[in-house]
């Protein structure tokens, strides 16, 4: 008995044939950004840890060893506050300019910020509204709280968070940020104040506990730079108007 064999039919124009559509399966996606300065919340980014320790700690601490009042202070910093969240601003408007920062910046930046307002510009809307409204104690100790809360509670979350609570932060997290808040501010509130042990330490949990709470509400458009020195700065402001 012979075999036939049959030619296969010509394709079809317009038609891919299966091999083709089972390559085209198998095509990787290209990412968005470059890996190397794609920011992702679940890793730790030394160089932005140590900008906010240094950064935001130089000002609330030397704000609160020296003479300088909240007005003053308010005073010289406007314009470098204007200046830097016009500049933040613009690369919306400007396509190259914010290619140019997301190149240059990217180790600093998180996701949300590579398409939104930075933690800087965030953090100079509630240092001067703290400067301007709360008691100097009060808006130092907020503004302190920022520069050393958070990257501790980033750096012990991402380490040994196991324990998931609202906002994207572990309990782990928020624990290390309560107690090296609440002992930073005692020593604050004692050294600089002058409070009694009992009374500082009311103050710095009670506000601590406020910062912890800020970074756990759910705000998807503003940024824990702007509410840690507001709420744990109005917190202080009335446990010490009450003391």
């Amino acid at each position: 008995m012979s075999t036939q064999t049959h030619p296969s039919a010509p394709p079809v124009p317009g038609q891919r044939s299966p091999r083709t559509t089972a390559s085209a399966h198998h095509v990787t996606p290209r990412p968005l950004l470059d890996p190397i300065r794609q920011v992702k919340r679940q890793s730790i980014h030394w160089k932005r840890k140590v900008f906010h320790v240094v950064g935001i700690g130089a000002a609330g601490f030397t704000y609160l060893l020296t003479d300088v009042t909240g007005l003053q202070a308010v005073a010289i910093l406007a314009p470098f506050a204007a200046a830097f969240v016009l500049l933040d601003a613009l690369r919306f408007w400007i396509p190259s300019l914010n290619k140019r920062v997301k190149r240059d910046f990217g180790p600093f930046m998180r996701d949300y910020e590579l398409d939104g307002l930075s933690g800087s510009s965030w953090f100079w809307f509630s240092g001067l509204i703290s400067l301007a409204v709360f008691p100097k104690l009060a808006a130092g100790l907020g503004i302190v709280y920022l520069a050393l809360g958070d990257p501790a509670a980033s750096f012990v979350g991402v380490r040994w968070g196991r324990v998931r609570i609202p906002g994207g932060k572990t309990l782990e997290g928020s624990l290390a940020l309560g107690a090296l808040c609440t002992a930073t501010g005692t020593a604050l509130l004692i050294g600089v104040g002058g409070l009694p042990p009992a009374s500082a330490v009311l103050v710095a949990s009670v506000s601590a506990v406020a910062a912890a709470f800020a970074e756990w509400l759910p705000l998807k458009k503003v940024d824990d730079n702007f509410t840690v020195p507001l709420l744990s700065g109005a917190v202080a402001t009335l446990l010490l108007s009450l003391l």
